[in-house]
């Protein structure tokens, strides 16, 4: 599943297949947006495009749009519903969207913004409204001057999943049908044999310090899916000196609650309270797949959640927009 956040390897693909391409932004909204501010489209000279800005309401429109820019190679900024010279166009509840279509991005600042996803490293793309020039950005304290929209393009989130039977395999796939990066670590052989037969690798769990081997950065959530939990105290130390933005233990609220007094037994404090468990939302699950929905929901929750994300890119500021939109 190609994921709406990170469309920058489609418009590389598009170019070394001889295309001339065009990078469609949602820079303004008044009223309710079908898709958040810096939700983006590519769209190549023939008209074939990924991505979407208005849910299906005005897609062709702004296909259109960004094809004649092309052919003009003139950057355009249009409105569409409330506001907008297309009369026929109508989004939800009277909102007006402002789009800039950019067909100026050269190709090494698309491959120096692909490089640091691949490195998983945030990175921001400023694009002057008023002279097309464009520069990237990878520290949050550089100021965005006048006139300018700075659009951060951030890691892909990953789901590392550690433990055995069918909840790890169900997880593991419900993740990858979400566009997770999914990493499964088991240390039992039909566990990860049904994560192959899903398509997905499924590497050997052996020690404790295997997991030493994965990164675990701020766009990593980390689970634990064990129903005998000796191999958790020291993979949840490893992990809560991690930076994942979130931690979950799979187990019964007793369970839970041995196993934070266990932890503190072993000189860990306030910061067993970064560990979801039992894990997943509570919404009575009895199936392998009702149980990866209830922690995937629980995950999606925290990593959309204002305040889990790391400092370095904070919910308010992932697309800050200068000059008359600040």
């Amino acid at each position: 599943m190609r994921s709406l956040e990170h469309l920058i390897t489609d418009f590389i693909a598009y170019r070394e297949d001889g295309q001339r391409v065009a990078l469609v932004t949602l820079i303004g909204n008044t009223g309710s947006s079908p898709r958040p501010l810096g939700s983006q489209m590519v769209v190549s000279e023939c008209g074939r495009s990924v991505g979407y800005l208005t849910g299906g309401c005005a897609e062709s429109v702004i296909v259109s749009e960004a094809v004649a820019a092309i052919e003009a190679q003139a950057n355009r900024q249009i409105r569409l519903g409330f506001g907008s010279p297309y009369m026929d166009i109508q989004l939800p509840c009277g909102a007006g969207i402002d789009i800039y279509i950019d067909v100026t991005l050269c190709d090494e600042t698309a491959r120096q913004i692909n490089s640091s996803l691949r490195h998983r490293t945030p990175v921001a793309l400023d694009t002057c409204l008023e002279t097309g020039r464009h520069q990237t950005v990878i520290s949050h304290k550089q100021t965005v001057k006048d006139g300018v929209f700075r659009r951060w393009y951030l890691p892909r989130p990953r789901l590392l999943i550690m433990g055995k039977g069918p909840n790890t395999a169900a997880l593991a796939s419900l993740g990858t049908a979400t566009d997770y990066e999914v990493d499964v670590l088991s240390p039992d052989r039909k566990t990860r044999e049904a994560c192959s037969s899903e398509g997905i690798e499924a590497k050997t769990l052996t020690t404790p310090e295997t997991i030493d081997a994965v990164p675990l950065d701020a766009w990593t959530a980390a689970v634990l899916l064990f129903h005998e939990h000796d191999w958790e105290p020291a993979i949840l130390k490893a992990l809560l000196t991690s930076d994942c933005f979130y931690i979950g233990a799979l187990g019964s609220r007793s369970t839970h609650e041995a196993r934070i007094c266990q932890l503190e037994g072993l000189g860990l404090g306030k910061e067993v309270d970064r560990i979801h468990g039992p894990v997943g939302l509570d919404i009575k699950a009895m199936t392998p797949t009702e149980i990866a929905i209830s922690i995937l929901a629980e995950i999606t929750f925290a990593y959309r959640s204002e305040n889990s994300l790391p400092s370095l890119v904070s919910r308010r500021s992932c697309f800050s927009h200068a000059s008359s939109l600040t």
